[in-house]
């Protein structure tokens, strides 16, 4: 019976989902299924003109690019790492200090270094105090430690020690000197699914970041790969930290415009699956809600109206391939590329992801997680704020809090900042997976897709 599931389940992933029209459908589905014609229209609106804008870019680069190889030699080879010596970029590049790495069971934990942090200026820092965007962006420290490394000189602006009345402009270098705690990430390892000259494409392990962010360097999939291939690798697409799943480096400039130009075109046909709480409405459910940034240091995301400051379109088509009594297995289909999209489209339609730390956590966001967006945003924030610090990570599949990353009530001898304990299962793991990348353009003479990249399919996936 498990087998005769499984493959059913596998038909499903890899082939359209035609459902019958006459399945009963509850008031919801209807409603989001059966979107008005004035919102769909001002979709498609929006999406031909970035379509059509980003073609125009394309052609302007092109023009670029043709001019660029007639100035390189005929032995030359275009290299992420290649660096002209004495640039601008050359001065400002990060200078990467030696490291050490311990693999602790299912960790990947990264040894203690010392560090010169090089940012530049964020266009939501711009005009805006430094101490404020210390104590506003990041949360891995307490607000007085980033007062007193200010204020004693260890931050620097274009090279000169700022202070704690120092305004961020447009362009502006921040370096800071920091003894760097990284957290441990998962010990899976990276599976190669296809590579060429050009590009490398990946099967991301759920639990870490794509690139350096925050508390996160080496930590990170473009490290990994730099450390054990010996060069740079560009990220062409990006996956959440939690998320698992396809994605595209660029070995090379072509690599990285190759498919970088594809997706901004929307020439990219992309799926995941989720495992989602509860019964999940059968036929297609289409979620078109624009989503806003709410929090940038808890990556908190949510479902606003497009006229409110920050909304950007988004839109999500969902189709229900199984239901164990608990959980339903969602085939989930992006049609715009939002931070935390699929995560937030399904909490809004009262089905958020089953082990989402964010999302389905209900002493955050109440017993009906969220639905439908009635929730006090605020309330919600200042609750995952504590997440990570005083309590460890809960979801509603591991719905009692259990271990997980929390302030050790220690400080470290070297640096004083606070140290935590290791990572939990709601620190590393997401039901969601990035499975299927396909290119919308066919080849005439043979009829097939250019090109289409699959992944073997999560355990959690066919487990139901």
């Amino acid at each position: 019976m498990s087998m005769q599931l499984n493959k059913s389940l596998r038909k499903l992933l890899t082939v359209p989902i035609i459902m019958a029209r006459h399945s009963k459908r509850n008031a919801l589905t209807a409603d989001l299924s059966l979107a008005s014609d004035t919102t769909s229209c001002e979709f498609n609106k929006y999406l031909q003109n970035e379509v059509e804008r980003e073609k125009e870019i394309q052609k302007r680069k092109k023009i670029k690019r043709t001019q660029s190889k007639d100035l390189l030699s005929p032995n030359s080879k275009s290299k992420f790492q290649s660096r002209t010596i004495g640039s601008k970029k050359e001065k400002h590049r990060q200078i990467e200090p030696e490291y050490e790495v311990i693999i602790d069971g299912p960790l990947r934990k990264i040894k203690p270094y010392n560090f010169t942090y090089r940012t530049f200026c964020k266009e939501r820092w711009r005009d805006r105090k430094l101490i404020d965007v210390f104590t506003s962006e990041f949360r891995d420290r307490e607000p007085d430690y980033y007062r007193k490394t200010i204020a004693s000189g260890n931050v620097c602006l274009n090279n000169k020690a700022a202070d704690l009345c120092t305004v961020i402009r447009n362009g502006d270098m921040i370096t800071h000197q920091v003894h760097r705690h990284e957290p441990p990430v998962t010990s899976r390892p990276i599976k190669v699914v296809f590579e060429d000259d050009d590009i490398i494409v990946i099967d991301k392990p759920s639990g870490i970041p794509v690139h350096p962010t925050g508390r996160y360097r080496f930590n990170t999939i473009t490290k990994m790969l730099q450390r054990n291939l010996g060069f740079v690798v560009n990220p062409c697409n990006r996956l959440d930290r939690l998320t698992s799943g396809l994605m595209f480096l660029a070995k090379t400039p072509k690599g990285a415009d190759d498919i970088g130009d594809q997706l901004k075109a929307r020439e990219v046909s992309k799926e995941y699956v989720a495992k989602v709480v509860g019964e999940f409405p059968e036929g297609e459910v289409v979620v078109e809600k624009p989503l806003k940034l709410i929090e940038p240091r808890l990556g908190l995301n949510a479902v606003c109206q497009m006229k409110e400051e920050g909304a950007k379109h988004a839109k999500t088509v969902f189709n229900r391939i199984s239901y164990d009594g608990k959980t339903s297995i969602v085939k989930c289909k992006p049609l715009t590329g939002r931070s935390h999209q699929i995560r937030v489209h399904l909490q809004y339609l009262g089905h958020p992801i089953a082990n989402d730390p964010i999302y389905s956590n209900d002493e955050v966001w109440g017993s009906n997680l969220g639905k439908n967006g009635q929730v006090d945003l605020a309330t919600v924030v200042t609750k995952l704020d504590e997440i990570g610090k005083s309590k460890p990570a809960k979801s509603w599949f591991y719905d009692s809090y259990g271990y997980g990353e929390v302030l050790r009530q220690e400080k470290c001898s070297v640096c004083e900042s606070d140290l935590y304990t290791d990572p939990g299962p709601n620190d590393l793991d997401l039901w969601l997976h990035a499975y299927l990348y396909e290119s919308t353009k066919t080849e005439e003479e043979i009829g097939e897709k250019n090109w289409c990249y699959k992944t073997e399919y999560p355990d959690w996936a066919l487990s139901i």
